[in-house]
């Protein structure tokens, strides 16, 4: 028996993992390089960041200051948003920019082509600078290999990375363009795709080394730097290299702060720091659901002779939970209920919560519950619970997974529920709601100066008339600006419907954003119209609509919008300039396994262009969305302007995960390298697609864990 027990222990042992590491205070980790990816200094490293992470790094040395934005979409991918100041060379004639330093910004990507394993290095190809100037332009293949606390790196680096290359590229028997590389002046009009020139010209050889002192939370940097800035702008003063070996040491203060500082070039001191989040989990636990006692048998009888007192006891726990009830009917064998909720962004857990509420509350003759979830003014979807089946995994004797089994997800979007159940809670007619907060409205990276915003008062009033028609209303109060030193007017050929921002922050410091009528409703099952009227948004007035056609059991869904509208004025009150045009667009929304979604937008821009839009983006479980987009119309890059083509990227994190309970709202951020005419698209409000786009029965499916939480 004794060898037996001894065996089962040491079976169950090899799950059981120790190390040193776990009881250090710092968590040492890769870290940001110069230009924001995962690198050592200088040049890039095979590492990445963790799956959903967000990182923001700044780094000051000189001549080049660098600012930036980096996401981890997946596990194998990090795309990088940066600014430059590049402090020896001026932005453009002094009489407009003044003594400002000239700018510049563009997108990286770096992929994992390998995983590490116990012999092989991890693998890496990279591109930079690939849609801007391609004044920092580089590409790369890299090997970095974990011994212990040493990290080794090694690869090879085409462009700026290269600019002391002295090999001939490898590659050049394959075509002879790759054995010369075109200008990198980076003052060509930019924006395009440079693919011409990747993995052009000369090459260098990177190399490095990191070494991680955990018990301090330090982590030291050596490489071998083969780039020469002072040969990437025309004009600039030379700049002295002292030494080829570039150092730096880092301190984690945290999982999400680092510091570190550096010497370049052996003569320039540099400073650096990233702020992280990992947004793909939420870390900050959050309330269990609520403790309902059941019925006893005199209180199921009462029930049964008052269903009043019934529909009493439901609202007032569901409030508890935050849950307000739209609607409820019982009968002898089943119970109905709809409800809504401002509090719960995952759907399943609203009506899991709501299905708890409704079982310990009904009485032991129920079998069935039906939890009708609304979300805006329109019902979602309905999941019908087997009562005795959802008791049971509430309890812990079954899983989520078998209650699903036992569950059937429906959806009449055309027959609400609510509408004509035994139960309808009074409401007040018109309902308004406000709120008031602090905002920021600002114009990033122009010549005049680096920042120039406004502290504004933003002040939201919403009437509601009846259930799907309401009012909206947005107005600002100025606290603070410098706006007045804005002096970069639009020099657009075509209609300036975007790029009069500089005009509307100016004049408008006092404004009405929003001023619009709206009607809502769902005349067919899975098809919602949106109509609106008014002052649409800070540019524009003028009244259409959003027709949106969800089918339930499909990963597809489609949008059109068309609207007839007029440019506001300046000053954004109720004055309107000149221009006015018809816009309209069609939407084919797909969903992708791992929370991908794909957008193509075809249709009619502000301007008058056509053509079309392009979106990517990545949901993760806790809601954290990252996306990228780019326009293509009909418009030459010549008529675009500076950029060539609108491009952008964005994304939203839950406030809920900075809480310690669950709260609607996301905080969201986008980001467009220069604000021009082509291919702007009317900044929709409260649109059909940003309400029932994650109803769908997948998405259901797909958060159902949930239901139970």
């Amino acid at each position: 028996m004794k060898p037996f027990v001894f065996i089962l222990l040491a079976f169950l042992s090899l799950g059981i993992h120790s190390d040193i590491d776990d009881y250090f205070s710092h968590n040492v980790t890769s870290s940001a390089g110069f230009y924001g990816e995962t690198g050592i200094l200088e040049i890039p490293n095979a590492r990445f960041m963790e799956q959903g992470a967000l990182s923001f790094t700044y780094s000051s040395s000189f001549p080049n200051e660098f600012t930036s934005l980096t996401a981890s979409p997946f596990s194998w991918l990090e795309a990088t948003y940066r600014y430059v100041e590049v402090e020896n060379q001026k932005y453009g004639q002094s009489f407009y920019s003044g003594n400002q330093s000239y700018k510049d910004k563009g997108f990286d990507f770096k992929v994992r082509l390998l995983e590490e394993g116990y012999y092989m290095p991890q693998l890496a190809i990279g591109l930079r600078d690939i849609a801007g100037t391609g004044l920092f332009s580089s590409e790369y293949f890299v090997a970095s290999k974990k011994l212990g606390p040493l990290d080794i790196t090694s690869g090879l680096a085409w462009g700026a990375l290269a600019t002391n290359g002295s090999f001939s590229n490898p590659f050049g028997f394959l075509s002879e363009r790759l054995e010369t590389r075109s200008s990198m002046s980076g003052y060509e009009l930019g924006g395009d795709f440079n693919y011409k020139d990747w993995f052009s010209g000369n090459f260098s050889i990177l190399g490095g080394l990191e070494y991680d002192l955990k018990k301090y939370g330090l982590k030291f940097k050596l490489e071998y730097d083969t780039s020469e800035p002072d040969q990437l702008v025309p004009n600039r003063l030379p700049i002295d290299i002292q030494s080829r070996f570039n150092v730096g040491i880092d301190y984690f203060y945290s999982d999400s702060l680092r510091f570190g500082l550096g010497l370049d070039r052996g003569n320039q001191l540099r400073f650096s720091f990233t702020l992280k989040g990992i947004y793909s989990k939420d870390t900050i636990l959050k309330p269990p659901p609520k403790t309902v006692q059941k019925l006893n048998e005199e209180q199921s009888n009462n029930i049964k002779n008052n269903k009043m007192l019934f529909y009493r006891s439901l609202n007032r726990s569901l409030r508890d939970e935050s849950i307000f009830i739209q609607g409820a009917s019982i009968d002898e064998d089943a119970v109905e209920v709809s409800v809504a909720s401002a509090t719960f962004n995952s759907f399943p857990r609203l009506a899991g919560r709501a299905a708890r509420i409704t079982s310990a509350l009904s009485p032991k003759e129920v079998e069935e519950i039906k939890i009708h979830v609304l979300n805006g003014e329109f019902e979602s979807f309905n999941i019908n619970f087997n009562r005795v089946e959802f008791d049971k995994a509430d309890n812990f004797n079954s899983s989520p997974q078998e209650l699903l089994l036992n569950s059937s997800i429906e959806s009449n979007s055309s027959k609400p529920f609510h509408t004509q159940s035994d139960f309808q809670p009074s409401v007040r007619l018109p309902q308004f709601d406000w709120s008031m907060n602090p905002a920021l409205r600002h114009q990033i990276g122009g010549p005049e100066a680096f920042y120039l915003g406004q502290l504004w008062w933003k002040t939201d009033l919403t009437v509601k008339f009846q259930r799907n028609l309401t009012l909206y209303t947005t107005f600002g109060l100025d606290i603070y600006n410098n706006f007045d030193e804005l002096n970069n007017p639009s020099q657009s050929t075509i209609p300036r419907v975007r790029s009069d921002i500089q005009e509307y922050l100016k004049e408008g410091k006092n404004n009405i954003q929003r001023f619009k009528l709206e009607y809502l409703t769902s005349p067919l099952d899975d098809l919602f119209l949106r109509l609106d009227f008014g002052l649409l948004e800070e540019m524009f007035g003028g009244i259409g609509g959003e027709l949106y056609y969800r089918p339930f059991n499909k990963s597809y869904s489609l949008g059109f919008n068309f609207h007839r509208v007029r440019q506001r004025g300046y000053e954004q009150k109720f004055s309107f300039r000149d221009y006015e045009t018809t816009t309209s667009n069609l939407s084919l929304y797909y969903d992708f396994p791992q929370g991908v979604t794909s957008h193509i937008l075809i249709g009619k821009y502000l301007a008058g262009d056509k053509g079309v839009t392009l979106d990517l983006s990545r949901r993760f479980e806790t809601g954290f969305t990252l996306g990228v987009f780019a326009t293509f119309t009909d418009l030459s890059a010549e008529e675009f302007g500076e950029g060539s083509f609108d491009k952008g990227f964005y994304f939203a994190i839950p406030t809920e995960l900075f809480y310690t309970d669950y709260r609607q709202g996301s905080i969201p951020f986008g980001m467009r390298p220069l604000t021009k005419d082509g291919g702007a698209v009317l900044n929709y409000h409260n649109s059909i697609y940003s309400i029932m786009s994650d109803t769908n029965n997948s998405s259901i499916r797909r958060d159902w864990l949930h239901v139970l939480k």
